[in-house]
C-alpha cells in the first residue's frame, strides 16, 4: 500500500486545526503534496466564506512548513471527499461524530469515514508538536500481520514500534457455557497466549525494517486478553502511544450496525491519533479474501 498525497478534511473546529496541522508534518516528514478539503454535512455552523478561509490556511500552512498545499475550491459531503481521496491518497480527519438523523443508521461522519474510504485513513485526536516517536500495532496474527508492519513502519517511522495482540474472550465464553471446569479454561487461556506469544515472536524474526528507513525502530510486542478494540484502546492509554495502526476488514452493513468493526470502534475509543488500513490493500492474498 501507499499513498501520493494526503487529503486533511476541515470543518473549522479545533480538533479540525490538529488534522491539518498533523497532516503538513506529514507531507513535509514524506514529501508530498497536502489538498485541504472542506467538509459540509449540512448541520455543522461554519464561519464566513469557508472556502476563502481555507485558502488562507493553506497558504499559512505552506509557508511554516515549506510543502506545497492546495485548498480545493468547493465544499463537499463526505461522500464527495471520500472520492477526492481515492485509493491512493492519505486522508487524515479529526474524529467527527455528528451523526445526522437522516442517515442514523449509517452512524457517525466517523463511522462512515472508517467504513468508506477506500485508502488509508488517520484520525487524529491530539495537538501535533513533532512527528510520531511511538507507534502501537494492532495485529491479529494473520497473513497480513507482517505487511501492516511494514506499512505501519513507512508512515510513521517512529523511533519505538510495539505490537500488540488482543485475544479474544469469546472462545472462554463459549467454554464457560456448557459449564467447562475453571481450570480447563485458565489452562486455554495460558495456551492462546503462549500461542499468540510464540506467533508475535515469529512475526519479529521474520519482519524486515531495514528497507523502511535508515534505522531500524525497536521493536516489542505484548499479549492482552478482552475485546481487541477496547483492549487495545486501554494499552494505548497506558502505554501513551502517539499513533495506533489497526487494519480494516470489509464487513456487512449489517454487523456495521450492531456491533461496529474493530477499526470504527478503535477510531472512536483510543485516546491517540488513529491510523487505519485497509487490508484488502496490502497486497497478501489469504483463503479469506476469496471465499
Amino acid at each position: 500500500m501507499h499513498f501520493d498525497s494526503i487529503l486533511a478534511v476541515s470543518d473549522f473546529s479545533a480538533l479540525s486545526a490538529h488534522a491539518l496541522e498533523r497532516a503538513a508534518l506529514l507531507a513535509r516528514q514524506h514529501q508530498i503534496p497536502l489538498r485541504l478539503i472542506h467538509l459540509d454535512e449540512g448541520s455543522n455552523i461554519h464561519p464566513p466564506d469557508p472556502i476563502s478561509r481555507l485558502g488562507q490556511r493553506a497558504r499559512q500552512l505552506a509557508r511554516r512548513h515549506e510543502i506545497s498545499v492546495l485548498a480545493i475550491e468547493r465544499s463537499a459531503p463526505l461522500e464527495a471527499v471520500l472520492a477526492e481521496a481515492g485509493a491512493s491518497t492519505l486522508l487524515v480527519m479529526s474524529p467527527l461524530l455528528q451523526r445526522s438523523w437522516k442517515r442514523f443508521h449509517r452512524g457517525t461522519t466517523l463511522d462512515q469515514a472508517v467504513h468508506g474510504s477506500l485508502g488509508p485513513l488517520l484520525v487524529v485526536k491530539q495537538e501535533p508538536r513533532q512527528a510520531y516517536k511511538d507507534a502501537l500495532v494492532a495485529v491479529d496474527l494473520s497473513p497480513r500481520t507482517e505487511p501492516l508492519i511494514d506499512f505501519a513502519t513507512r508512515f510513521s517511522r517512529p523511533t519505538a514500534l510495539k505490537l500488540f495482540h488482543a485475544i479474544d474472550t469469546i472462545e472462554e465464553s463459549k467454554l464457560r457455557s456448557v459449564q467447562t471446569s475453571e481450570e480447563a479454561i485458565q489452562a486455554n487461556r495460558l495456551n492462546s497466549r503462549q500461542h499468540a506469544r510464540d506467533r508475535l515472536a515469529q512475526v519479529i524474526g521474520a519482519v524486515d525494517l531495514a528497507s523502511a528507513g535508515s534505522k531500524d525502530p525497536p521493536l516489542a510486542f505484548e499479549v492482552g486478553n478482552g475485546d481487541p478494540a477496547y483492549t487495545t484502546a486501554l494499552h494505548q492509554l497506558s502505554s501513551q502511544a502517539e499513533l495506533v495502526v489497526v487494519g480494516k476488514r470489509q464487513s456487512s452493513p449489517l454487523a456495521r450496525f450492531f456491533t461496529g468493526s474493530v477499526a470504527q470502534r478503535l477510531a472512536k475509543w483510543a485516546a491517540g491519533d488513529v491510523l487505519i488500513a485497509p487490508l484488502d490493500r496490502l497486497n497478501v492474498a489469504t483463503a479469506a479474501d476469496r471465499v
